[in-house]
């Protein structure tokens, strides 16, 4: 168990992020400290070589003004002062002979003796940087020609600068360790706390998995996108909780529904086959089936029509439409059935076109059942008037009848599937078409909404515009 939560640590976002603060941290301190260590050390060896170039200067002129013999003591008197082991100078001939020479029994005379090939009456100074044997610390010698050819050649160990950069390296790697412990502990902290707001919506998305539809994630100051994310989620949360909602009345109203046609269909049957068995008998037994199929069949099709359009995954054939061709051809189809009822059609114009973006056969459908469901609620001798107002947005279609009007309690489910109003104005149908209706205006980014007037109703359908369809 400890094994595989320590695999699933390993695995995670917060210690992938850590382990990518820290190698940064780590590549740019090891940047940092290898720029210091560079300057400090070229600071180091420029201070030695102006100390020991100074000395070298002084020794030549007192050459020149004493002689070898007076070099000889001085740099005697130079080495004890400085130290024997950790400074000699000598004086060669151009042949290599030894003239002048401080302490030199802790040195190896074959490599300090030796002539430095640089250093030749051309050029008169040269530096150089060697290990002896049993030296631990480097030496590093220049060579100065005198006037006469002679060499001057002074060396001193690097045993102070090695030792400071030797200890700025311990000082660097403990600090940088100590630096990678709190550093990983404080990038873990952030990255938890970074990581936070995901680890909310995993939780509550495992909370969900056991039906807990209504957790919701808090939304806190974690930064923008993990809010982005939160508020993404919540409002998934609240789609699938309303889908869920509505799929168990679209159950319970299918089971309501399709019982009465059904039940009719059983009933014309089983009294048919109980019956004399006549040819009329069976003959009406079929058309009374055949109806109530069709009217199974249509309701089923609607519903997967209102199914496809409220979860998007209707395929929209999206192009530029004017709505008054639509319109026109809408009250071209039902003149006749609203002159059958003595119902009049009205159009009030306004300036045209007016285009939109959207799937002709669905806003024709749409039209359509705002017109079959005014005429089936407006009484002989009444109107049905269709107007048509822009706006920068989009277009927003009313139709406006003469009926009956719409009982206030009923208005908040009027577009729901299968919901009929009182009985003042019930009529055939399955009570889907306003629910399709407003299945179809959501479907292209709009909207559509009722309200009672002094006459009658008014069903407004807003719809966006070319330049505002998403």
């Amino acid at each position: 168990m400890f094994s595989k939560k320590r695999i699933s640590f390993l695995r995670s976002t917060t210690f992938r992020l850590t382990l990518w603060y820290l190698v940064l941290f780590s590549t740019l301190s090891l940047v940092v400290f290898g720029a210091i260590y560079v300057s400090l050390s070229s600071h180091l060896y420029y201070q030695t070589d102006k100390e020991i170039m100074n000395t070298a200067t002084e020794f030549k002129t007192l050459y020149e003004e004493q002689g070898s013999k007076g070099l000889q003591a001085e740099f005697i008197r130079e080495a004890a002062s400085r130290g024997t082991g950790r400074v000699f100078f000598v004086l060669l001939s151009p042949a290599g002979k030894l003239l002048a020479t401080s302490d030199v029994s802790q040195w190896h005379k074959t490599e300090i003796l030796a002539p430095h090939a640089d250093a030749t009456p051309t050029n008169k100074l040269s530096f150089q940087t060697f290990s002896l044997p049993g030296h631990r610390h480097k030496i590093r010698v220049v060579s100065l020609v005198t006037a006469d050819g002679k060499v001057i050649k002074i060396g001193s160990t690097l045993e102070g600068d090695e030792i400071l950069l030797e200890r700025y390296r311990e000082r660097f790697g403990m600090g940088l360790l100590i630096m990678l412990v709190c550093g990983g502990f404080i990038g873990w902290l952030l990255a938890r706390k970074a990581m936070s707001g995901v680890i909310q919506v995993t939780e509550t998305a495992t909370h969900i998995g056991r039906h807990k539809f209504g957790r919701r994630v808090a939304v806190s100051d974690q930064g923008e996108e993990i809010n982005n994310l939160v508020q993404a989620f919540n409002d998934m949360l609240e789609r699938i909780e309303t889908l869920l909602h509505e799929l168990e009345q679209i159950t319970d109203n299918i089971a309501h529904e399709l019982r009465t046609p059904l039940t009719r269909i059983r009933g014309i049957a089983e009294t048919t086959l109980k019956g004399n068995g006549n040819l009329d008998d069976f003959r009406e037994m079929a058309a009374v089936v055949i109806d109530g199929s069709d009217d199974l069949i249509e309701m089923i099709g609607i519903m997967l029509e209102i199914a496809k359009a409220d979860s998007g995954v209707a395929e929209l054939a999206a192009v530029s439409l004017d709505m008054w061709e639509i319109i026109e051809d809408a009250l071209d189809l039902f003149t006749p059935v609203a002159d059958d009822k003595h119902i009049t059609l009205r159009l009030t114009e306004s300036p045209r076109p007016v285009t939109v973006m959207g799937d002709l056969p669905m806003l024709q459908r749409l039209i359509a059942n705002l017109l079959d469901n005014a005429i089936k609620y407006t009484p002989s001798g009444g109107a049905v008037t269709i107007s048509m107002t822009t706006g920068t947005t989009g277009v927003k279609v009313n139709i406006a009848d003469t009926g009956v009007g719409i009982d206030e309690g009923d208005i908040p489910h009027i577009f729901d599937r299968f919901y009929r109003g009182d009985k003042s104005r019930s009529t055939n149908g399955s009570g889907l078409g306003l629910s399709l209706a407003q299945a179809i205006a959501r479907a292209h980014g709009g909207d559509i909404s009722v309200k009672n007037t002094a006459s009658g109703s008014l069903f407004s359908v807003f719809l966006p515009n070319e330049s505002s369809f998403r």
